[in-house]
C-alpha cells in the first residue's frame, strides 16, 4: 500500500512539518509548566484540583457532577481561591516558625536571595523602550537623573560649609537647575520617574523586591521551604488515605534500582554541599577579619590597599580627629598606654585628653606582595610564589588595632627591624598561620615556628612569632617592620598604603561616622576611608561570582538528576500499570495515586540527600586557597577553611527534595490519568 505522504505536495509536507514542530513546542511548554507547578505545595494544588476537573472529588468521597457552565465556573473560581489561600497560609506559617527559631542572620544564601530579588518592581518595566529611545542612543535613566541632582546638591552644601576647596560657581548652579528641569520634564511622561518621586509609591515599587518581603524569607529561605514542604506532607496525610505501605514495600522489593537512584542524589548533593562550603568559608573569612570599630584609610582614588600611596605626614594628623555623628555622639580614635613588655593597654572612653604616655591606636601599614622562589628538586623548573607582606610602624599597636595575638612562645619583632639575637644577620618577621604552613611545607614541616628561618627577596628571615590568625585574611600574610631593608628596597621607605584607626566606641556606627567625615569633611588631605567591615564586605564580590557559578553548576546537575528520576519513575510505573488499576478498584482516587507516587519519588530523594549531606559534612574544616577581590583589581590571596553549617545542610536537603519533586511529578501525573479499564488490560 502506497504511503499517503508520498503523493502530498511539497507545500502540504512543509505544512505537516511546521504543524508537528508547533505541537512539539506546545508539549514542551506544557511539560515545563507542569514541572514548575511541582515546586508548589501539593496540598494547595490538591485543593485547587477542581480548577481543571470540576467534577473531581477531593476532600469528600463524592461530588455532584457540575452540569451547568455557571456551576463549573463557580467551582473553578472557588478552587483557585482555596488553593491560593492554602499556599499563603503555608508560607505564613513557615515564615512565622523560622522567625521564632534562634537562627543567626547573614550567610551566602541570604546574599543569593538579595541578588536574585535585587530589582525593584518598577525596574521590571522596560524604561528605555517605553520612552522610545533607540538601544544605541545616549540616554539617562530616571535614577541617573536623580543621582546627578543629588550629587550636585551635595557638592553645593559642602562648598557652603567650607568642607572643600572647590568653589560653587554659576555654571554649577546652572547645571543643578538643568538637572531639575530634566527631572520635571521626565516626570510628565515616565512611569519610572513618577514612582521615584512619589513618597508613597517609592517604598513599595522603587525599592528592591527583597526589602518588602519578610526577613526570614530572605535570610533563611531554605528553612522556610523545608517547613512548607514538611507541613504540606503532614496535611496530605490528614486529608485522606494514601497507599504508602504499598509504595514503600515496592521500593524495598526493587532495592537495587532504588539504591542506584538514591546514589545519584547522594553524589549530586554532596558536591553541592562541598561547593557551598567553600563559598561559606570565604564569607566567614571576611566576616571575622573586619573589626567593627576599625576604619581603613587609603589614598583618594585607590580601589585596594595594593594601589594606595599615603604620605606619613598627612596620615599622622588623622589620628587626632574628633567627629560628631548624626546621633550627636562624639567619636575619637582610641588611645592606649604601654604596660609590661610594651603591651598596649586600652584607655577608657572618658579618660582625660592629657594622659602621660598615651598613644593613639592607629596603625600605619604598607601592604605589598613580595616574590619568593619556591624550593624545587634537581631537574625541576624553577617556580615562584607571591607572599603577601604588611610592613608597619609598630607591631604591638597593629596587633591591638587588629585584635591579633601571638601563639605561645612567640614575640613581636623590634620596631627597629633588626633581629638582635642573631646580630642582625636575619630580618625578623611574624607569620600568619596560613603563611607559616605554606613556608613550612618547603622544608618538610607542618608549619614554621619561632626561630625558624627562610629566604625571601634575597634576604634571610627569621620567624619571631606566629599569629592566631585562623579565620582571617591575615593568616596568609607576613608582618614586618617598616624600618626594614627589604621594605626600603621595595620603595616603601616612609611611604604607606593604609592607615587603620580604632575608634573609641568600637562600633560600626562610630567607624562609619569617622569614615564619612574623612571622605567628605576632612580638608588636610584627600583620603578614601571605609569602615573596615564594609571594606571586607566589598571583597565578597568574588564570593558572589563563585556563588553564581555554583548555582549554575547545581542547576546543570539538577537537570541530569531530574531526568534520571523521571526515567526511573516512568519505568517503575510502566511495570505497575495493572497494580494502579487495582488501586483504583480498591477505591483510591486519582489524586491519591498522584500523591503516592510523588511520595515514592521524594522518599528516594530524601534518603539520597541525607547521605549526600553526611558525605559533604566531612568537608567541614578542610583548607583551600582562594582570592578575595572587590572586582576592581587588587585583592588578597588567602587560605580558608571550608564551613559546612546549618544553612549549607538545609540548602542541600532542599536541593534534593526539589529534584525529587520535579522528577516525580510528570510520571505521577501519567499514573493518575490512567483509566481503570485501560490499566487492567
Amino acid at each position: 500500500m502506497a504511503d499517503p505522504s508520498s503523493s502530498a505536495s511539497p507545500i502540504q509536507r512543509a505544512g505537516r512539518v511546521v504543524l508537528a514542530f508547533g505541537r512539539a513546542i506546545l508539549r514542551l511548554i506544557g511539560t515545563l509548566f507542569v514541572i514548575g507547578f511541582s515546586l508548589l505545595p501539593l496540598a494547595s494544588l490538591l485543593v485547587a484540583l477542581p480548577l481543571v476537573a470540576p467534577s473531581e472529588a477531593v476532600l469528600s468521597d463524592s461530588v455532584r457532577p457540575a452540569k451547568s457552565w455557571w456551576r463549573r465556573t463557580a467551582r473553578r473560581v472557588l478552587a483557585a481561591c482555596a488553593g491560593v489561600a492554602v499556599l499563603i497560609a503555608l508560607f505564613a506559617f513557615a515564615v512565622e516558625v523560622v522567625t521564632r527559631l534562634p537562627l543567626p542572620a547573614g550567610g551566602q544564601l541570604g546574599v543569593l536571595a538579595k541578588k536574585i530579588l535585587g530589582s525593584s518592581t518598577v525596574d521590571l518595566l522596560p524604561e528605555r523602550a517605553m520612552a522610545g529611545v533607540k538601544p544605541d542612543a545616549s540616554w539617562f535613566s530616571a535614577q541617573d537623573l536623580l543621582d546627578r541632582k543629588k550629587s550636585l546638591e551635595r557638592a553645593r552644601d559642602r562648598a557652603a560649609r567650607g568642607q572643600t576647596t572647590t568653589l560653587w560657581t554659576p555654571d554649577d548652579e546652572a547645571q543643578l537647575a538643568q538637572a531639575q528641569r530634566d527631572i520635571d520634564e521626565r516626570a510628565l511622561k515616565s512611569v519610572h520617574m513618577k514612582v521615584l518621586l512619589d513618597p508613597k509609591l517609592r517604598p513599595w515599587l522603587a525599592e528592591p523586591i527583597w526589602t518588602v518581603l519578610p526577613p526570614a524569607l530572605i535570610q533563611h529561605w531554605p528553612f522556610v521551604f523545608l517547613i512548607v514542604y514538611g507541613t504540606d506532607l503532614l496535611l496530605l496525610m490528614l486529608i485522606g488515605k494514601v497507599p504508602l505501605t504499598y509504595n514503600f514495600r515496592y521500593l524495598w522489593v526493587r532495592k537495587r534500582d532504588t539504591s542506584l537512584t538514591a546514589l545519584a542524589f547522594t553524589v549530586v548533593v554532596a558536591l553541592v554541599v562541598v561547593l557551598l562550603a567553600f563559598v561559606n568559608g570565604m564569607y566567614k573569612l571576611n566576616e571575622s577579619t573586619g573589626v567593627p570599630g576599625n576604619v581603613m584609610v587609603l589614598a583618594e582614588g585607590s580601589t585596594d590597599e595594593l594601589f594606595s600611596n599615603l604620605e606619613r605626614a598627612s596620615a599622622e594628623n588623622v589620628e587626632r580627629i574628633e567627629v560628631t555623628g548624626a546621633n550627636g555622639a562624639k567619636y575619637r580614635v582610641a588611645r592606649a598606654t604601654r604596660g609590661p613588655g610594651g603591651v598596649p593597654e586600652r584607655l577608657p572612653i572618658d579618660a582625660p585628653k592629657e594622659v602621660r604616655g598615651a598613644e593613639y591606636l592607629a596603625s600605619l601599614e604598607s601592604y605589598m606582595v613580595m616574590n619568593q622562589a619556591v624550593p624545587s628538586k634537581p631537574g625541576e623548573p624553577q617556580r615562584r610564589r607571591f607572599l603577601q607582606t604588611r610592613a608597619m610602624r609598630d607591631p604591638q599597636i597593629a596587633g591591638a588595632v587588629h585584635n591579633m595575638k601571638l601563639e605561645p612562645g612567640g614575640k613581636w619583632f623590634a620596631k627597629t627591624g633588626v633581629h638582635q639575637e642573631s646580630g642582625g644577620a636575619y630580618l625578623p618577621c611574624v607569620l600568619g598561620n596560613g603563611a607559616a604552613g605554606t613556608l613550612g611545607a618547603d622544608v618538610g614541616k607542618r608549619r614554621l615556628g619561632p626561630g625558624d628561618t627562610f629566604e625571601l627577596a634575597d634576604y634571610q628571615w627569621i620567624v619571631t612569632g606566629v599569629m592566631k590568625s585562623e579565620g582571617t585574611t591575615f593568616g596568609s600574610e607576613m608582618w614586618v617592620s617598616d624600618n626594614n631593608l627589604a621594605v626600603h628596597a621595595a620603595g616603601k621607605k616612609n611611604r604607606y598604603t593604609t592607615l587603620v584607626l580604632r575608634t573609641d566606641a568600637d562600633t560600626e556606627v562610630a567607624a562609619r561616622a569617622v569614615s564619612d567625615y574623612l571622605n567628605r569633611g576632612y580638608t588636610q588631605a584627600s583620603l578614601k576611608a571605609f569602615a573596615e567591615t564594609d571594606y571586607y564586605n566589598e571583597l565578597t564580590k568574588t564570593n558572589e561570582t563563585f556563588l553564581t557559578w555554583i548555582v549554575f553548576l547545581a542547576g546543570v546537575m539538577a537537570v541530569g538528576g531530574i531526568f534520571g528520576v523521571m526515567n526511573t519513575m516512568f519505568a517503575s510505573i510502566a511495570a505497575r500499570i495493572k497494580e494502579v488499576g487495582v488501586l483504583r478498584i480498591l477505591g483510591f482516587k486519582r489524586w491519591q495515586i498522584l500523591i503516592s507516587f510523588m511520595i515514592e519519588s521524594l522518599a528516594i530523594a530524601f534518603v539520597g540527600g541525607v547521605l549526600g549531606c553526611v558525605l559533604g559534612y566531612f568537608a567541614n574544616g578542610f583548607e583551600a586557597a582562594s582570592t578575595l577581590s572587590g572586582g576592581q583589581g587588587g585583592g588578597k590571596s588567602v587560605t580558608l577553611r571550608m564551613v559546612v553549617d546549618y544553612q549549607t545542610l538545609a540548602a542541600g536537603m532542599l536541593f534534593t527534595l526539589v529534584m525529587g519533586r520535579l522528577g516525580g511529578l510528570v510520571p505521577a501525573l501519567s499514573a493518575m490519568r490512567m483509566e481503570i479499564l485501560d490499566s487492567l488490560r
